[in-house]
């Protein structure tokens, strides 16, 4: 398994479980043993095969992983701050907030106003419209009380912070009024001095969703474009980022249930990264329509990701989706990589940093080459069409591979350190069109053949 470059750091807490299945043949290599199998597409029978003289017959539940996490395989099983019911209220409960460089006003005695900086102190739905060319929002409300905000023509910018600040709240809603057009930017090289919420154009301490069928255009000049110390849901509309480092991070979660979302960050493009709570870290796409141009992963989250339907059209990355599991279920993914296309890893056991200072390059995380050993993470292809044209590796899992579904087509390096399907563990293929480097993959004899690269190709050869 090769990769150039570092990524993620952090503790992983969650377990690794066996999992059932077909009789395997383990594979020797570097050190890890890789069983390969599947059901040759012209005979309902198992076939398994080995490019090793010294492969000794095992089982599945032997060599296969899977965390304890995905045991019910659907990120959507696991509990978010988003209610439905929180996208609805009567318009008599509406406030109103008029954003003006001359002086901002508003009907709400929830809301004050100290020259430039307007904060929300209270629970509610406020209508806010207006300019501020440079200023700054802020939701201060009580920690058990909702702020919904509805922006109705908002142009925020802020030439030395955060453009909207939520410090405090149980949760806040960004509803994107329908037919309008709103922007936030922040400032560059600033810092948010008492680390109440993370360096971003829209920075939170508490949860956010972002919905509404309006538009939203963020610029992140000096870390974030839309970033929570919680979880973040973006329900609809059209979300444009552009950011310096991360385009859309929620610490706990990121929850794409539908929308457009164009991203162009330096950093990852969409990120979730606690490793301290076995069910955080984790993004979960459910439908819209998705671009990312990245500087680094297209996708990075510290335990999980899953696509269940949508278009991801990762343009750029270094790592198009990276992962300790990665689950792709539906839709149509394509990604263009420097390094891997999808890669499974787990993290390692350096302290993780500050949501300021993460990724910034040390060795040893995840992607900065893991040998050879199966570490549990976990990479499954079920359904959905995916194309990955990748410099190394196409699939990458330091663990097992599942590919039991789906059209895939992959381009990548094959001179058997890397090849369009490397595990450390089990690859099994049953069920899934692959064309891997332009050669139809039709039975697990193809994965294990020495055709598909030297040392072994797909499925585990000797590393480099």
């Amino acid at each position: 398994m090769t990769s150039t470059t570092p990524r993620r750091r952090g503790l992983r807490r969650l377990t690794t479980a066996a999992v059932a299945g077909a009789a395997t043949l383990a594979l020797a290599a570097c050190g890890a043993a890789t069983a390969i199998t599947g059901a040759d597409s012209s005979s309902d029978s198992t076939t398994s095969t080995s490019s090793s003289s010294s492969a000794v017959a095992t089982t599945a539940s032997d060599e296969g992983r899977t965390n304890d996490l995905l045991s019910s395989l659907d990120l959507t099983s696991l509990d978010t701050h988003y209610d439905e019911d929180d996208l609805t209220w009567d318009s008599s409960e509406e406030q109103t907030i008029t954003l003006s460089d001359s002086g901002s006003t508003s009907d709400s005695d929830g809301v004050t106003v100290d020259g430039s900086t307007v904060t929300i102190t209270e629970g509610g739905v406020y209508r806010v419209s207006g300019t501020l060319s440079d200023g700054q929002l802020v939701v201060a409300a009580p920690d058990d009380e909702t702020v919904t905000i509805i922006m109705d023509g908002v142009s925020i910018t802020n030439s030395s912070g955060t453009g909207i600040a939520v410090t405090s709240a149980d949760e806040v809603t960004l509803s994107l009024e329908e037919g309008t057009e709103n922007s936030v930017e922040d400032g560059s090289g600033y810092e948010v001095s008492d680390d109440s919420t993370p360096v971003a154009a829209i920075a939170s301490a508490s949860d956010l969703t972002i919905a509404g069928s309006g538009s939203l255009t963020v610029t992140g000049n000096t870390n974030d474009g839309i970033s929570t110390k919680d979880g973040l849901v973006i329900a609809s509309g059209t979300v444009t980022v552009n950011a310096a480092d991360d385009a859309v991070r929620g610490k706990d979660y990121v929850s794409i249930l539908d929308g457009t979302l164009d991203l162009t960050s330096g950093g990852d493009a969409i990120k979730s990264d606690n490793y301290e709570d076995e069910d955080r870290g984790w993004v979960l796409i459910s439908a819209g329509d998705i671009t990312i141009d990245s500087g680094d992963d297209g996708i990075d989250a510290e335990q999980a990701v899953e696509v269940l339907d949508g278009t991801l059209t990762i343009e750029q990355s270094v790592e198009g989706i990276e992962a300790q599991d990665v689950m792709l279920v539906g839709g149509t993914t394509s990604i263009t990589a420097s390094d891997d296309g999808v890669n499974a890893t787990a993290a390692n056991t350096a302290d993780s940093t500050d949501d300021t200072t993460a990724d910034s390059g040390e060795t040893g995380g995840p992607g900065g080459g893991g040998g050879e050993e199966d570490d549990g993470s976990w990479l499954s292809v079920s359904g959905g069409t995916l194309t990955i044209d990748a410099d190394f590796d196409g699939l990458d899992s330091n663990g097992s591979i599942s590919l039991t579904g789906g059209t895939l087509d992959i381009t990548s390096a094959d001179n058997g350190g890397d090849s369009p399907v490397d595990a450390n563990g089990d690859i099994t293929f049953d069920g899934a069109t692959l064309t891997a480097n332009g050669t139809q993959i039709t039975s697990a004899d193809d994965l294990s053949s020495g055709g598909m690269g030297g040392g072994g190709g797909m499925g585990g050869g000797p590393q480099g």
